[in-house]
């Protein structure tokens, strides 16, 4: 909860004394305070949970709940535990005033209450609250934007698809999923869907560097972002698209065996060489892309070094054989 200046500061005065809360009240009201009270722990927890206060003070020693068990309450509660308590006392002894300070206490208030000393206390709590919350915005303003800063860490800036470093990140934990397994099952609390094969399909633009040369880097560019939106809309529901780099993609898609995974490559070359790309000038280019693919399969290597280097083994071959082809590598996946 936010400490908000432009409101008066509300307090809880707690104490199974009826004179002692008229007594806290009268001192505080006249200083712009609005206050509230309670006369048990109990009473006084189900008032701070439902409208925690700026601030409380409680009375050490009560029936039942007493303010040392109520401090700890609050202490051990994240969403209560930066509430400012002042815990109200008569005892003196260094032993008693420790264990307050352990148990979460931030400031003690000696009996006779001193009507100068309490206020100036509260003034000094209430500054020390809201510098703490003012600390803790901008805390998770930070936490944000360090979340932020991490997921556009994993996205290409040009095409808007996951990066490699995105990949070679991810892809360690999709092969995990690779195996025998019952289709759903928990582990270590986490949900974990297994599948026997994992696609992987390399697909780079055919002739980039002469299409860059008779067009210009701002055409070319504008070449690969279009056909990382035909791939995207084209990928199926459980693919992911990244971008490998070098006007390269790479596609992973979880439970594909090798028929139907050399199925989905044809559809994603088509998607590519159906159509000429029209580009924002109007111009037209035809534009086709090769592709290499892979499957991780129990049968064969779960190493993604390998399995990606196999599938750009393959990707060289359909550039060889004369570009618009794919080549799925022959390995253990039935």
């Amino acid at each position: 909860m936010t400490l908000n200046t432009s409101k008066p500061a509300r307090i809880l005065v707690i104490d199974d004394s009826l004179t002692v809360r008229a007594v806290i009240s009268d001192y505080l009201e006249d200083a712009g305070y609005v206050i509230e009270t309670a006369d048990t722990g109990e009473e006084a927890w189900a008032m701070i949970c439902n409208n925690p206060p700026d601030l409380i003070i409680s009375d050490w020693s009560m029936p039942g709940l007493s303010g040392i068990g109520l401090c700890r309450r609050i202490r051990a509660d994240p969403a209560l535990e930066h509430i400012y308590f002042l815990l109200l006392t008569a005892r003196e002894e260094i032993s008693d005033l420790i264990l307050g300070l352990d148990t979460g206490a931030d400031e003690f208030i000696t009996k006779p209450i001193n009507r100068e000393e309490l206020r100036a206390r509260i003034r000094a709590g209430l500054r020390l609250r809201q510098l703490t919350q003012s600390l803790m915005e901008v805390n998770q303003q930070l936490h944000a934007r360090n979340e932020l800063l991490a997921s556009l860490a994993l996205i290409d800036p040009v095409t808007g698809v996951l990066n490699r470093r995105a990949l070679e990140t991810g892809l360690p934990g999709l092969l995990l999923q690779v195996g025998d397994h019952q289709a759903e099952v928990f582990h270590n609390s986490q949900y974990f869907l297994y599948y026997r094969y994992l696609s992987i399909w390399l697909i780079q633009l055919d002739q980039f560097d002469e299409q860059m040369v008779a067009y210009g880097t701002e055409v070319a560019t504008q070449l690969v972002q279009i056909v990382a939106r035909r791939l995207q809309s084209n990928c199926l529901p459980g693919s992911l698209l990244y971008y490998y780099g070098d006007a390269t993609f790479a596609c992973i898609t979880p439970g594909l065996d090798s028929k139907r995974t050399s199925e989905f490559g044809e559809v994603l070359r088509q998607a590519i060489a159906a159509n000429p790309i029209k580009l924002p000038s109007g111009a037209q280019v035809l534009v086709t892309v090769s592709l290499g693919g892979n499957i991780a399969s129990p049968d064969g290597t779960l190493d993604q070094d390998i399995l990606l280097k196999q599938a750009e083994q393959c990707l060289i071959q359909a550039r060889i054989a004369g570009h618009n082809r794919t080549r799925l590598f022959e390995g253990k996946h039935p």
